[in-house]
């Protein structure tokens, strides 16, 4: 055999080599008709425990009492509070196990501080506030009110300045067309007015 001929059978050599390749692959007796894959996990998954940790988890924050429900002078709690302790102890008496958390108060004054700023801790108002919502779960029904009531800060994080002024709704951070006017959307824009826009 010549050596031109022995170039003219390689190519067509490589080709059948490769088609008998292939058809094993694909054949009856290929890896495919062996391979089953696992099946597709339902909808929600792998997502719902993360949301259903989160919801346990604020859960607790229900059961804080904060500090703006409490009236400065006297000691009681104000129409707020009231219906969030009635609420409380529905919770706890319908078989809810959870601690009542009464916030730890931030806004009393120090004779010893140079001005005097509402920004200091009152343990003494802390304990008379923890020893009014003990008195109100008990007489609702709480029989163990003060094993469950204590005093903390509360769970969740509170507003920044900034943010506080976007939630509430004052100038160009604010709501809609409410703002720092008179109200609405005349006030809205008012108060862009005033404050140099």
């Amino acid at each position: 055999m010549t050596k031109t001929a022995i170039t003219h059978i390689k190519p067509w050599v490589a080709v059948a080599c490769l088609m008998i390749l292939a058809a094993g692959c694909q054949g009856p007796a290929g890896w495919r008709d062996y391979y089953v894959p696992p099946p597709a996990a339902p909808l929600g998954a792998l997502s719902d425990p993360i949301w259903q940790t989160q919801e346990i988890s604020a859960e607790h924050s229900d059961f804080v009492i904060h500090e703006h429900e409490f009236e400065l002078e006297p000691d009681r709690l104000n129409t707020a509070g009231e219906d969030h302790v009635k609420q409380i102890a529905v919770r706890l008496l319908g078989g809810q196990d959870a601690m009542v958390v009464v916030e730890r108060s931030m806004s009393s004054s120090r004779p010893d501080t140079e001005h005097e700023y509402p920004v200091h801790p009152n343990p003494e108002l802390d304990m008379r506030r923890r020893d009014i919502i003990v008195r109100s779960l008990l007489a609702m029904g709480v029989n163990d009110a003060d094993q469950r009531v204590v005093v903390a800060p509360a769970f969740a994080q509170g507003y920044t300045g900034n943010e506080a002024e976007a939630a509430y709704g004052s100038g160009l951070s604010g709501g809609a067309f409410g703002g720092s006017g008179a109200g609405g959307f005349g006030g809205g824009f008012g108060g862009f007015m005033f404050r140099g826009w």
